[in-house]
């Protein structure tokens, strides 16, 4: 399975040189991220790996948290860094880099959660249909899952991760950039082109219904 980095691949970054047989240390030097962008518009391409570096682990939670499904994660993942690539150049600096970038992210998963639905809609109507879309392959329930197994923190990692997980759509993300990823109100309506009133709702929403859910668990 590729990961992010491996869409950069052959542009390392090295902060040692080697000249003869003497070891040269270079200071590492931070560049903002509208640095790195205005960098590879004007053709140093080398600066995008430190882009990915940069938001590859926080990308890659934003989706997981999304989807589900650390594969899914992992696809999608590179699905944005892909597109990121392919739109820097159309990067305007109206907003901060991250907020275009947790957009994309976003665009992407409500993306593939569609063509999902669409998916599961097409298996649904051949199963009513009498149609199998696999002949021969059956659904078997998983008889290796026993809650009495699990320890109880695991067991209420798990429910959490349900609850946030049942949440409606729009609430779900909404409800992981602002606790996960500490977006501000602001930022959040620029992601969502929406009024602020409408994140602190959502938000509202999403709390509510994770504590309806997880009241009976934490007492």
């Amino acid at each position: 399975m590729q990961t992010a980095s491996s869409f950069c691949s052959g542009l390392e970054l090295k902060s040692l040189e080697t000249t003869g047989d003497m070891c040269i240390n270079r200071p590492e030097v931070i560049h903002s991220d509208e640095e790195l962008v205005e960098r590879f518009v004007s053709g140093e391409t080398d600066s995008f790996p430190m882009l990915v570096e940069r938001y590859e682990a926080r990308v890659y939670s934003i989706v997981y948290g999304i989807m589900g499904s650390r594969d899914e994660a992992e696809d999608l993942s590179q699905e944005v860094f892909i597109k990121v690539y392919e739109n820097l150049g159309h990067f305007k600096g109206k907003s901060k880099f991250y907020t275009w970038i947790y957009r994309i992210t976003v665009n992407v998963c409500l993306s593939a959660q569609r063509k999902k639905s669409q998916s599961n809609r097409i298996i649904s109507m051949s199963r009513l249909s009498g149609v199998s879309a696999n002949p021969g392959e059956v659904e078997l329930a998983d008889e290796t899952f026993s809650p009495q197994k699990v320890l109880k923190d695991r067991e209420l990692a798990s429910k959490i991760q349900s609850a946030i997980s049942s949440l409606p759509r729009i609430f779900r993300i909404t409800f992981i950039l602002r606790e996960f990823e500490d977006l501000s109100y602001r930022e959040l309506a620029r992601i969502f082109r929406c009024s602020m009133g409408t994140v602190k709702s959502r938000l509202s929403r999403a709390r509510e219904n994770l504590r309806q859910t997880l009241t009976p668990y934490l007492k």
